[in-house]
């Protein structure tokens, strides 16, 4: 049996599936995922897009999800940790990148094109879905999860799953959740 730290990378821990499973429901084959830690290709690979596009580098740690196969630069978390622990920001950012592997899984490499046009194209605001306001906003014009980009869906799925967390109202975001878990 391989170590769950080889470059085949480890599958997911079983309380990263039941917090996934709070956002993806069964419409994610979790078996299929494969998590990479310490991948610091990712962040030059970051550098250099933020070059390309003439903004400056944040510094902040970059995830590249390809296929079933998310990379981390750092160590992710072995064990759930309270919301309060400085470090529970990986399991939010754990959201964000299966929710690529989801876009994967439903409509296959074409999600990578569609995610990196929205990063080219808008820049500092692929990720900005207009919280709580915008959500509700957009739903009132009919929109669902698929109206928003790739990068944008997956910062959706992303403070829904903190909000749940924190115990705080999400109601906003459950009918984009509905739209993954409903197919």
């Amino acid at each position: 049996m391989n170590s769950p730290h080889t470059s085949r990378g480890r599958p997911l821990y079983t309380w990263e599936i039941q917090e996934a499973w709070r956002v993806f429901g069964n419409h994610l084959d979790y078996e299929r995922v494969r998590v990479h830690e310490r991948a610091g290709w990712t962040n030059r690979v970051d550098r250099f897009g933020t070059w390309l596009i003439r903004m400056p580098y944040s510094g902040r740690p970059n995830a590249i999800t390809l296929g079933n196969h998310c990379y981390f630069p750092i160590r992710m978390l072995a064990v759930p940790v309270p919301i309060t622990h400085p470090e529970h920001f990986k399991a939010g950012w754990l959201i964000h990148e299966l929710t690529h592997i989801w876009q994967f899984q439903c409509i296959g490499w074409r999600y990578l094109a569609l995610a990196l046009s929205a990063q080219f194209e808008l820049r500092g605001k692929a990720y900005d879905f207009g919280d709580e306001t915008g959500l509700i906003e957009y739903r009132r014009k009919g929109w669902k999860l698929e109206h928003f980009n790739l990068e944008q869906q997956g910062d959706i799925t992303r403070t829904y799953y903190e909000r749940l967390c924190q115990g705080g109202d999400a109601c906003a975001w459950l009918p984009y959740i509905m739209d993954i878990q409903q197919g």
